[in-house]
């Protein structure tokens, strides 16, 4: 598909007809924004359009089909497989003014908000209500509905309560061509056809826009109890890990590589409770509804790993103030960009029995591969999820194709997913045809195809 030209200025003059003068946003206000979370890329897009309803944006994208203008949408421009990068052909829709909490429903335990609220305002309404949004995010303040719809984001309690797919009732999109696809579903059980909605979720934009939803609620925990954990080897994490899932309360079991602490404890000393000296740190997380019955579960649960030999040192919070703080060790993301930084990060699932193998692995092939190479790593490792980060000097983006292809090689001999939570995108597209069978790659293109033939929404996305 050849590089389509910038759009006229007739078309721009349709959509402001549509959306006012505040749905339309050019020059500096473009420019001053940034399709990457960790580094200032403006979008190439000449304007931003910015619909405030369903109905406004089916117009507009009927506007674009039928002129052949590709359309590139925005949520909180959280990702980090540059799903939000737009070129100087495209045009770019956020949905920023989408922002309403249409109701919470406690009897149903349900939500219906539009797509542009954030995660964090979701939690916050459903607090009230004395219930909670199960999706957690660092970004969660700034991650839209819509976004984490389209890449069927996880984050920290997946473990409990599932990533973003098994949380989404229903939700309503709006195809290529303007036709709105109402699936606002409230029930639990409807079989009633095909289930429409799982098309869109995790499509990355690719097949529709979301633009409301309905998201499955659940009681709002009242207990929160963290312990942070130092593991002196993976046999003992993998131990702790099945005792820990004994729990009900169970609600994340976080593990850090020891090169992850010690760049925290390197950069925050007063942030890491435990010497930096074991090979493995883990945040273990109960949530419930019982404050002596949830206490007397993770006392115990630390008392026998304690006696087994499985763990070397432990702290537990007895605070909410203790609780965000350890925390904030497993969400250090701003205190790797400065050690790190420039660096190239990996999100992949990999056997959860062989995860120690497979990041030995990876780190014996990067040294052989490069002259220098610094790397951590950690992640949602109850969920199977490993994050990396690796730098190998001040030509690490430079080189970033060489890097990947080492590390990815490495998640195909071990038999892992080329991105666990935060997509394809546009930087690993090249890599999926070499991740996923060749039937799965065509059918994917097939269903494409069947609801944008012209490619004209996020056309850069996935493959």
């Amino acid at each position: 598909m050849t590089d389509m030209v910038p759009p006229p200025s007739p078309l721009l003059d349709r959509i402001m007809a549509i959306v006012g003068p505040r749905g339309i946003l050019t020059g500096e206000d473009v420019t001053a924004r940034s399709c990457d979370p960790f580094r200032h890329v403006p979008p190439g897009s000449p304007a931003i359009i910015r619909p405030a309803s369903s109905e406004e944006l089916s117009r507009i994208l009927a506007l674009c089909h039928d002129a052949g203008q590709p359309v590139v949408t925005h949520g909180g421009r959280t990702g980090v497989a540059g799903g939000a990068m737009a070129g100087t052909d495209d045009l770019v829709v956020s949905l920023e003014r989408m922002t309403k909490i249409i109701e919470i429903d406690p009897v149903t335990q349900t939500a219906i908000v539009e797509a542009g609220v954030t995660i964090e305002a979701v939690q916050n309404a459903a607090a009230e209500h004395g219930l909670l949004y199960p999706i957690d995010l660092g970004s969660k303040g700034s991650a839209t509905v819509g976004g984490t719809i389209a890449t069927n984001a996880g984050g920290n309690r997946v473990l409990r309560w599932g990533m973003t797919r098994p949380n989404v009732l229903g939700l309503e999109a709006v195809l290529a061509d303007g036709t709105i696809v109402d699936l606002m579903n409230r029930f639990l059980k409807n079989n009633t056809g095909y289930d429409l909605k799982q098309l869109f979720i995790g499509s990355e934009g690719t097949l529709g826009i979301v633009t409301r939803a309905v998201l499955r609620l659940a009681p709002l925990p009242t207990t929160q109890n963290v312990a942070f954990i130092a593991v002196p080897d993976y046999s003992s994490v993998l131990e702790l890990l099945t005792s820990a899932r004994s729990m009900q309360q169970l609600s994340a079991f976080e593990v850090m590589w020891r090169d992850y602490y010690a760049v925290i404890a390197k950069h925050d000393p007063q942030r890491c409770p435990l010497a930096a000296d074991q090979k493995y740190y883990v945040l273990v997380e109960t949530m419930g509804m019982d404050e002596t019955a949830d206490e007397q579960a993770m006392q115990g649960f630390l008392e026998k790993a304690f006696e087994d030999g499985l763990i070397a040192d432990a702290v537990t919070a007895s605070s909410l103030k203790q609780v965000q703080d350890l925390w904030r060790i497993r969400e250090g993301s701003e205190l790797l960009v400065k050690e790190m930084g420039p660096f190239i990060s990996f999100d992949i699932s990999v056997d959860i029995r062989r995860a120690e193998e497979f990041v030995d692995t990876v780190y014996h092939q990067l040294d052989a591969q490069f002259s220098f190479f610094k790397a951590i790593s950690f992640g949602h490792l109850g969920d199977s999820n490993i994050h990396i980060g690796v730098h190998i000097g001040p030509d690490t983006i430079a080189r970033e194709a060489e890097i990947e292809d080492v590390v990815y090689g490495v998640v195909r001999q071990f038999g892992g997913a080329l991105t666990a939570e935060h997509g394809i995108g546009t930087a690993k597209r090249d890599h999926l045809p070499s991740h996923i069978t060749a039937q799965a790659l065509e059918t994917m293109v097939r269903i494409r195809n069947a609801l944008d033939a012209e490619r004209i929404l996020n056309r850069k996305m996935m493959f």
